[in-house]
């Protein structure tokens, strides 16, 4: 792939997890209140609107607000940037990386558009399980970043490792 080419699915890719989750939190934003929960599929999904000030399980959400910012807005700033990067300039990239990193990088950046425009809070409104097994609370864009972390692990399992030429040395 060229570098437009790894670009232009990176932005494609990011943006269709971005659309995907800032429609899907409006429409649920919405219907539902903070307190609600609805029931659907006998229990196993549970729409349960909650704004998360943390990560994920609400992970740092006891941080002062100047700590979580620079954690989770400049930090995934970071992040985001430096995936796009290794995108762009790595050379042995393969398509399968560049739909995870697109996954990671329009999920990062939805939760992030979230955190400018809601007091540093994230949407969350999807709960699954059976019983009292259940997940935390999230959103469309989790399964984005998700899935491209799976994508990434399943790839770098399956991918030979590269020796180095003994002639060139």
């Amino acid at each position: 792939m060229t570098s437009k080419q790894k670009l232009a699915t990176l932005l494609c890719g990011a943006l269709a997890w971005i659309i995907a989750d800032q429609l899907a939190k409006a429409l649920f934003r919405s219907v539902l209140t903070p307190g609600d929960v609805v029931s659907l599929f006998a229990g196993s999904f549970l729409l349960v609107p909650v704004y998360n000030h943390g990560a994920f399980l609400s992970v740092g959400a006891g941080m002062s607000g100047a700590t979580r910012n620079a954690v989770f807005i400049f930090g995934v700033l970071v992040i985001v940037a430096g995936l796009a990067g290794w995108v762009v300039r790595s050379r042995r990239i393969r398509y399968l990386e560049v739909v995870a990193v697109a996954c990671i990088v329009g999920g990062g950046i939805s939760n992030l558009l979230d955190r400018c425009f809601y007091n540093g809070g994230v949407f969350d409104f999807l709960n699954i399980g059976i019983g009292s097994v259940r997940t935390g609370v999230f959103n469309v864009a989790d399964v984005g970043i998700m899935l491209g972390a799976a994508l990434l692990l399943l790839n770098g399992m399956n991918r030979k490792p590269v020796l180095p030429d003994p002639a060139t040395n």
